[in-house]
């Protein structure tokens, strides 16, 4: 491979890794705005119809040890019995609700998109660091450790629209040198191999977020605003009503338990 002819194949590979990463970028920053808003709007109707499901599996399994041991058990060893075989769900639902109550503090925080011309610049600037920046792009471990701690700075600067920190971050990069620079030819073949191999891993990626259940989500959404229908309320007011029926079945549930705790003589 001719240096001359070596070099343009590098380039054109290193523009085409940055579009990529930039591609990738985007769906994902679609897919984590749509989740938030999801998880703001539609989120605390389904934390209340988790809270009934974990409601629903304490009953049966309270009645189910009374059914089995009666007299043999007191108050505190069925709470304690029950405590410990449901404690992976209820770590589990606690979770889940702190992450509802996050995306409802975020989404009240949430910055607006700017407009077209800083979106561009945005976008420009990003894939030129990317270029300059990733780590699949690494020379060595220490040269990738620091690469992939100033690509996550660069990633949260484009998810926040930050152009400032994007180009307080460009002028770190130009202060300790060059950006992107002419290539020995021995180690031009080198880097396209790597290239090649960081192009392939961004091009599975983009078709992963492509087929995420969450992309098909926001698209449902994007197609039902366009038809005037308010997707996430209408989400929420599905999610609603299956609640109500699991409400009917705790109801039930609560009331059997009471009866059995009197037979057991419980109370």
């Amino acid at each position: 491979m001719e240096d001359g002819q070596g070099q343009v194949e590098l380039d054109a590979r290193r523009e085409l890794a940055a579009q990529l990463e930039q591609e990738r970028a985007d769906l994902q920053i679609e897919i984590d705005t749509f989740r938030q808003e999801y998880s703001a709007r539609v989120g605390p109707a389904q934390a209340d119809r988790e809270a009934l499901a974990l409601h629903i599996a304490e009953y049966r399994l309270r009645n189910e040890l009374i059914r089995l041991r009666g007299k043999a058990l007191d108050a505190v060893r069925l709470e304690a019995e029950v405590d410990w075989q449901l404690r992976g769900r209820r770590a589990q639902f606690e979770g889940y609700r702190e992450s509802v109550d996050q995306a409802g503090r975020a989404t009240r925080a949430h910055r607006p998109e700017p407009d077209t011309a800083t979106q561009l610049d945005l976008k420009a600037l990003y894939r030129d660091l990317a270029k300059r920046a990733h780590p699949d792009l690494a020379a060595g471990d220490d040269d990738r450790s620091a690469r992939g701690a100033l690509m996550i700075e660069i990633n949260q600067a484009y998810a926040c629209f930050d152009l400032a920190a994007l180009k307080a971050i460009a002028a770190r990069l130009d202060a300790s040198g060059p950006g992107t620079v002419a290539v020995a030819a021995e180690r031009v073949r080198a880097e396209v191999e790597r290239l090649d191999a960081l192009i392939g891993s961004l091009r599975v990626e983009i078709a992963e977020l492509n087929r995420s259940d969450w992309l098909a989500m926001k698209l449902d959404a994007a197609l039902a605003r366009s038809r005037g229908i308010d997707w996430f309320d209408r989400a929420r007011r599905e999610i609603e009503a299956r609640a109500a029926q699991r409400r009917i079945e705790l109801d039930h549930l609560i009331a059997e338990f009471r009866e059995l705790v009197r037979e057991a003589g419980l109370g």
